[in-house]
């Protein structure tokens, strides 16, 4: 079967480019989402972009090879890198080298079977400004959780923490007051602030936002990544403060990854216009770029993307890797899944491309990791050990 009628339908390559966009953004029929989650992870060794040539090659080679059924639970995107100025390629199918590995291939030894290593949940933590702490979960209906003078914040049965208000005469006592979601590692969660910004926490990360947006800033101070649907308000810009960087929007969508373990903030713009400040520096984002801030500079780097919904991939259930180095990708791994990770041996120079889904078990991660043939696992408990 050719990969371009996979769909009884000629299929061109940008009907496959439109497919990922349409994956990633929840907008894929079953049969199309059948496809797009059999493929492959792609890895590189001190990999360098593709020519349009050898991108021609891969989908000859692909089209004459595509198997006829979906692979079970194997949930991974053949992504190949090319040049800035080629055109991106997006191969939604599985190739000869899964084809022809045997099946109990996974070298991963597991010392205590009986721990499961779950996915993360819907789960959070709200500190009150009186000091409360309420779990958050989807495990209860809609729930009141707390009434202030003039505010009520309650949990919707979506699991979303949603601020209203209720009188506005009687916000003035709130004025001073701030609250602070959290999410633990293996988990995620959507809060609805009172100025009616979507805020999307991912894993190990906190937000801190006034429980009344007064004065001429909604300042709200971020730990972690998260994706931001800001509302519109001109007369109050919204600014997100991180440990490295300030973020400036009127109203826009855009995610930022700042975790205080990794060696750069990213800020990806999706929509709208977005101002990024570090010291002296600063740059005006449109949409479809992203900045760069690496904790040991003072330049802010702006860079174009071929599709910055990518960025939120983790929003929509994926692990999306775009050329990224091993330790990266296993701390993404770590928060998700609640575990530890050990090395044993140098890392640095190993990259990988490819998604995979965020709800699988981490052995389906690590197996389809393995099949690369450039790493092996070793799961004691809720430790992984990463082996050459």
């Amino acid at each position: 079967m050719s990969i371009r009628k996979v769909f009884n339908k000629p299929m061109q390559t940008n009907q496959i480019q439109d497919l990922l966009k349409r994956y990633l953004a929840g907008e894929c029929t079953e049969e199309e989402k059948a496809l797009v989650e059999s493929s492959y992870l792609d890895y590189h060794a001190n990999a360098v972009p593709l020519t349009e040539h050898e991108i021609a090659d891969d989908l000859a080679a692909i089209a004459a090879n595509l198997p006829k059924e979906k692979q079970p639970e194997v949930f991974l995107l053949f992504k190949k890198m090319i040049a800035a100025a080629a055109v991106l390629v997006i191969v939604a199918s599985i190739v000869i080298y899964f084809a022809i590995q045997p099946k109990n291939n996974f070298t991963a030894k597991i010392a205590n079977p009986t721990d499961k290593i779950l996915p993360g949940t819907d789960k959070a933590i709200l500190t009150l400004a009186d000091g409360r702490k309420i779990i958050l979960d989807k495990k209860a209906s809609t729930l009141v959780l707390d009434s202030l003078a003039g505010i009520r914040i309650k949990k919707t049965a979506k699991g979303e923490l949603v601020y209203e208000v209720l009188n506005v005469e009687k916000n003035a006592t709130n004025l001073n007051a701030f609250n602070k979601i959290e999410t633990p590692r293996g988990s995620q969660y959507k809060i609805i602030l009172p100025d009616g910004s979507n805020v999307w926490l991912n894993a190990s990360s906190s937000l801190k936002y006034p429980v009344i947006f007064e004065g001429k800033k909604r300042n709200v101070e971020l730990t972690g990544e998260a994706y931001f649907e800001v509302s519109k308000n001109k007369e109050m810009p919204f600014v997100v403060h991180t440990q490295t960087q300030d973020v400036q929007v009127l109203g826009t969508h855009f995610n930022i990854n700042a975790y205080p373990d990794e060696t750069e903030t990213t800020t990806t713009l999706l929509e709208g216009k977005v101002l990024v400040s570090k010291g002296a520096e600063s740059k005006m984002m449109k949409p479809g770029e992203q900045v760069v801030n690496f904790s040991r500079s003072r330049i802010l780097e702006l860079s174009t993307m071929t599709d910055a919904a990518e960025s939120i991939a983790w929003k929509n259930g994926l692990f999306l890797f775009n050329h990224n180095n091993l330790y990266s990708i296993m701390n993404q791994i770590s928060r998700w899944y609640d575990i530890e990770v050990d090395y044993e041996g140098d890392f640095n120079k190993q990259y990988y491309s490819g998604t995979i889904s965020r709800f699988g078990k981490v052995t389906d991660v690590l197996k389809t990791m393995e099949l690369t043939g450039s790493v092996k696992f070793k799961i004691v408990g809720r430790r992984i050990v990463v082996m050459k």
